[in-house]
């Protein structure tokens, strides 16, 4: 597969299908649509000029972007304008100016541009991207292979997809956006283009990304909501970067088979594990624990297609948002005030190896296949452990063969009740085995520290029931 990056507008062709014919007003939305051209240092022919078979110079258009207010502010992709010099703008009308970058955010791929223009422009409205429907049509604006002005139409697809995990693989978009999915025609010149409702007029999104197996369009095409680009572009406009909600913790995703362990259902939310709360932050003064599962924040329900990430950046800044949680099997909620700090603020995890000592005690505890021991002064020692800590240090794997937990992995908490020997960690076995719960789901939930990578995790681990029709040998 190829993927394409998308680059912008300019003017000439127009092309009409018949929903696209009778758009009211299709020559004033094509007024807001500018062409972005950039000359990077260096470069031997400014602005994108280069010479051709015949050995005349022309243009190379870089992108497109839109007119966001009178005065001059528009709003393109970062990768439109990646590391330029000059930057140049041309309007519909053909005017050129040259444009100021006012502020960019590289994880929305968002950057916002000014120019000075003598006289007021014409620009965009923005519609809310919450109340669309998968199936409204929709129009893109754009100059795909140099054919300037091309308007194409279709429906959105999809709305929410989350492209985190394929981004780096792209080379393009933002990791902090959860993208419209659309069918428009588009190829090489869209990106930075407007993305309008078919039925208003209004922006609806910013054409960014499209998939192709050969470099024309397949009809799988990304755009960044509309709601994104206001809440960037008055970041951008205000402090010329983009500030994030910050809370102050760090999760990860349970595993499906730890909420049931758990008792959690999708209706309460499934849940996140809390695996760190930074000193002195939000979440500290909210009093959120390491080890508390997050089911919900600002009364969104944390599921299986929850975008982690988006949700804990997204969050309203200074406000007061409720969280809750579950802790020692006990449904709270908390009070969190929001807090920001820019992306070069965030510094997660550690990267520190331990010592594995193989030749430590072993002890088997009925209904779980790993060997476990007590912490002692010379196994804090080995792995690195902090007195602190009260758990029960597993020594062995026996059967098991997960790859979430290891030697020297300790065990702080069985379904949410701490133990911090093993003699604990056995009698909370009994009592989970002898539930009905444990005969339903079948495995129990660890909450662990893991040593060699200085992380906190929820793990599911088979329960070994023993046979009530028969006597044990």
């Amino acid at each position: 597969m190829i993927k394409a990056r998308l680059r912008p507008l300019a003017a000439i062709i127009l092309l009409f299908s018949a929903d696209v014919y009778c758009i009211p007003g299709i020559n004033r939305l094509m007024e807001t649509v500018v062409e972005v051209v950039t000359s990077e240092k260096g470069s031997t022919d400014e602005f994108g000029k280069k010479e051709s078979s015949d050995g005349i110079a022309r243009e190379s258009s870089d992108g497109a972007g839109f007119i966001i207010d009178e005065n001059g502010y528009i709003v393109t992709n970062c990768h439109v304008i990646n590391s330029p010099e000059k930057i140049k703008i041309i309007l519909s009308n053909g005017k050129e100016y040259f444009a100021q970058i006012v502020g960019k955010d590289e994880r929305s791929d968002i950057a916002l541009l000014k120019i000075d223009s003598k006289t007021k422009l014409p620009f965009v409205r923005f519609a809310d991207s919450d109340k669309i429907e998968v199936g409204d049509q929709v129009i893109a604006i754009g100059n795909p292979f140099g054919f300037r002005k091309t308007v194409t139409s279709g429906i959105i697809s999809y709305k929410g997809r989350d492209l985190s995990d394929k981004i780096s693989e792209l080379g393009v978009g933002g990791d902090s956006v959860l993208y419209l999915q659309t069918d428009v025609t588009v190829n090489y010149g869209n990106s930075g283009g407007p993305l309008f409702l078919h039925n208003s007029g209004e922006v609806v999104g910013m054409i960014t990304v499209f998939f192709s197996e050969d470099g024309r369009s397949i009809g799988i095409n990304f755009a960044i909501p509309s709601n994104t680009l206001k809440t960037v572009i008055n970041q951008l406009r205000n402090f010329g970067k983009m500030r994030r909600s910050w809370t102050g913790i760090s999760v990860s995703q349970l595993d499906y088979e730890v909420s049931r362990a758990l008792g959690l259902t999708e209706e309460q939310g499934l849940g996140v594990a809390v695996t760190k709360v930074e000193k002195n932050s939000p979440a500290a003064a909210a009093g959120i624990l390491v080890s508390d599962v997050l089911l919900s924040i600002n009364d969104e329900k944390i599921t299986r297609n929850t975008n982690l990430e988006y949700m804990l950046s997204n969050l309203p800044i200074d406000r007061v948002v409720p969280v809750q949680i579950l802790r020692h099997k006990v449904m709270m909620k908390l009070s969190l005030k929001v807090g920001s700090r820019s992306d070069d603020d965030f510094s997660y995890g550690f990267s520190e190896d331990v010592h594995i000592q193989r030749d430590i005690p072993r002890e088997k505890v009925d209904g779980i296949g790993v060997e476990v021991t007590d912490l002692t002064v010379d196994l804090r020692k080995s792995f690195e452990i902090q007195d602190a800590m009260n758990g029960v240090l597993i020594s062995h794997l026996g059967g098991y063969s997960g790859a979430d937990i290891s030697v020297g992995s300790v065990i702080l908490m069985v379904n949410q009740t701490p133990v911090s020997s093993v003699n604990e960690l056995r009698l909370e076995l009994q009592k989970i085995s002898a539930g009905e719960d444990a005969k339903k789901c079948g495995k129990v939930a660890f909450f662990v520290f893991d040593p060699k990578v200085r992380r906190y995790d929820y793990v599911a681990v088979p329960l070994k029931l023993k046979s009530t029709d028969k006597k044990s040998n």
